[in-house]
Parts: C-alpha cells; sequence; structure tokens
C-alpha cells in the first residue's frame, strides 16, 4: 500500500534518474510519476500483467515490473527499454520495500524527540506522526524526571522502571536526556486535568522512592490535546522542574502552573534583580543573616505571618521571636510583620537564590 513516506522517497528518487518512473497500484492507477501529467492515470498494462501472472514487459518505450509480496502488489515502470532498466527498477523498489516497512520503536521515538526539540516543521507533524502510526488528537502530558543520584544505582534502567508503573500504557514514551534526567510523555484518558497528571506523577514519584530508594525531582507540563503541543508541555515540564528545583527544593513535585513567584523571577534579567537586592539589602547582604534568622523568617512565612504560631513551632518564647523579628527591621529597616515589607523580603530571598543559582551556586 502506497504511504506518504513511499512518495517521498520516489521525490527524491527524481533527482537521481533522469527517465520518467512510477508506482502503480494493483488496480491498474498511477499512483506516483515523475511526471506529473501521468499520475492518477489507470494503466492497462499494469493490469494485464497482474492478471496474467507476467512478471516483465516491455511496451511503447517503457520496461514494466510486478513486484508480489503476501501483502501487497504493485507495478514499477520506467521509461527505458535497455538492459539496465530492470536493475533500475529493482534499485528503485529496494527503496520503497525499505519506506513500506513498519515503523519501529526507534523510528517513533526519535520523530517524538524531534517534535520536543521542534526539529519538525509544523506543517509536517501530522504527516509524519500517521506514517508512524502515533495518533495525532490523544490526551497527552509531559513530565520531566531528574534524579540527582542515578549515577551510583548500577544495572537498573529508569525507563524500564516507568514501563513496569504502566504495563498496559503501550502509547507511552520515554526519552533519556542524559543520566540525570529523562522525559517521560504519558497518554492520559480524554478530558484528565492538571490533577490527573499530578496523581500520575505521584505514582512514579512514590514508587522510584520505595522500591530504588531514590530521590527525584519531577516537572508537569500542560495536559494537551494535540500533538503539535506537546513541545510547549515539555518545555513547561522542563521549566518546572528547573524553577522549582531553584525556588522548591523540598517540593518534589511541581507544577508549571503552580511555579507562582518563581516563574516571573525567573524570567527577570539578572541585572534587575541585582538591583533589587542593592534597594532591599542597602549596605546588609542575605548571607549576613545567621542561619538562626533565616529559619526564623522562613517558618514566619509558613505560619502566615503569625507571631504565637510561629514561637510555638521554634520552640521559643513570643518575646524571643519579636525580638529577633526587630533585629531584622533594625537590619534593613522592613517590618515582616506587616504584609507589604514580608511580601518584599520573600521576594528578595527567592531572586537571592535565582542569583546564586546564576552563579553555579545551586547546581542542578
Amino acid at each position: 500500500m502506497m504511504t506518504q513516506k513511499v512518495i517521498d522517497v520516489l521525490e527524491q528518487a527524481k533527482d537521481i534518474i533522469d527517465d520518467e518512473f512510477g508506482y502503480i497500484e494493483a488496480d491498474g492507477r498511477v499512483i506516483y510519476s515523475s511526471n506529473p501529467l501521468s499520475q492518477n492515470r489507470i494503466n492497462t498494462v499494469a493490469i494485464d500483467m497482474i492478471k496474467t501472472d507476467t512478471d516483465l514487459e516491455i511496451f511503447e518505450g517503457r520496461t514494466y515490473k510486478v513486484y508480489r509480496s503476501q501483502t501487497d502488489t504493485y507495478v514499477l515502470y520506467i521509461n527505458n527499454t535497455e538492459p539496465h532498466a530492470e536493475k533500475l527498477l529493482d534499485m528503485l523498489n529496494l527503496v520503497v520495500m525499505k519506506a513500506k516497512e513498519p515503523a519501529s520503536a526507534y523510528d517513533k521515538k526519535l520523530f517524538i524527540k524531534n517534535l520536543l526539540y521542534d526539529n519538525i516543521l509544523p506543517g509536517e507533524i501530522y504527516t509524519k506522526a500517521r506514517e508512524l502510526h502515533i495518533a495525532t488528537g490523544a490526551t497527552r502530558v509531559v513530565f520531566a524526571i531528574y534524579i540527582p543520584n542515578a549515577k551510583e544505582i548500577k544495572d537498573v534502567n529508569i525507563g524500564e522502571i516507568l514501563t513496569s508503573i504502566f504495563p498496559k500504557s503501550t502509547k507511552d514514551f520515554i526519552i533519556q536526556l542524559d543520566n540525570n534526567i529523562l522525559v517521560f510523555i504519558k497518554e492520559l484518558k480524554p478530558g484528565s486535568n492538571d490533577e490527573d497528571a499530578y496523581k500520575v506523577a505521584r505514582i512514579i514519584l512514590d514508587t522510584l522512592n520505595s522500591e530504588l530508594l531514590l530521590k527525584a525531582y519531577i516537572g508537569i507540563g500542560s495536559v494537551v490535546d494535540d500533538i503539535k503541543e506537546l513541545s510547549m508541555s515539555y518545555k513547561e515540564a522542563e521549566a518546572a522542574l528547573k524553577i522549582g528545583y531553584i525556588f522548591e527544593k523540598d517540593k518534589y513535585i511541581v507544577s508549571y502552573h503552580k511555579l507562582g513567584l518563581g516563574r516571573l523571577i525567573y524570567q527577570m534579567p539578572t541585572k534587575l534583580c541585582e538591583m533589587f537586592l542593592e534597594e532591599v539589602f542597602k549596605d546588609v547582604k542575605l548571607s549576613d543573616f545567621d542561619p538562626e534568622l533565616i529559619q526564623t523568617v522562613e517558618m514566619f512565612f509558613e505560619c502566615n505571618l503569625n507571631v504565637s504560631e510561629t514561637a510555638r513551632q521554634l520552640y521559643i518564647h513570643r518575646n524571643t521571636l519579636v525580638y529577633r523579628l526587630d533585629k531584622i527591621e533594625r537590619m534593613i529597616g522592613l517590618d515582616l510583620r506587616k504584609f507589604e515589607d514580608a511580601i518584599i523580603f520573600k521576594m528578595a530571598m527567592l531572586v537571592n537564590q535565582y542569583l546564586e543559582y546564576t552563579k553555579g551556586n545551586i547546581t542542578f
């Protein structure tokens, strides 16, 4: 059966073979011809050859040859009657047979990888997907998975572990980017949402933790219903993984749509970030704050600026907490008990983390 892939390879052969040549289906229709005027016509010579079990025929300046297999019968022709014409047809047939081979798992994985990296022209995505028998309208989501200590695990294939988690999912794709990071594209039920994607991520994380004692970080992209949008979901998953690791390292699953301030800061120029820190801290640096003070601030934020609850969580007297907050106010002029000042300090902490990452002090 003629496919777009067969047409593509025959088109390429036009640059090599000067004579007109073509491909004829068993019903006699010329599906492809290097001469557009011959295309889509009914060729009676080919029909007669197939009916009479004739393999080779020379007629009116053309050489015809029938090729048969268990599943297919077709005719190739060339406008040449020299002795080498049959060899040219056999060479063409080798190309046609190769193009007709079913898509392998490698072909599909390579297509998906190129799709994620935007290495396929938008107009060719649907055509290539159909050739590889990949559904174009399925509901999918992309997960970017980072395993810091993956190198320490010998004789273990993380991709195989993921496959074992979802054994019935034959339409999923796993792409290893490097030793520590892989991309998992999961097909979901139609109508699935971000919550469903998070549940899948939770299953992956729990399995890696329980079976291999692996610590993993997972970024989740958008749930999409069109294969063209997979690239977007991949970029979002990658950004969620990286931004989550920079700003919320205690979170092991981060969705792109729940990145909050981290996503905003990540898109800011470093020069602007540096100017912001200078305005907030003036002559002081965040590194001048002792660890106890930083721990106090982080707990204060976790307790929604509630002084009593923060003191209880830190097992300190309320007056001790007040003293520490007053100390911060004396250092930089921000009273963290005031919402606006607390927001500025929180932003400053996040901006400082981002700058540490750009300087290579936070490795990913």
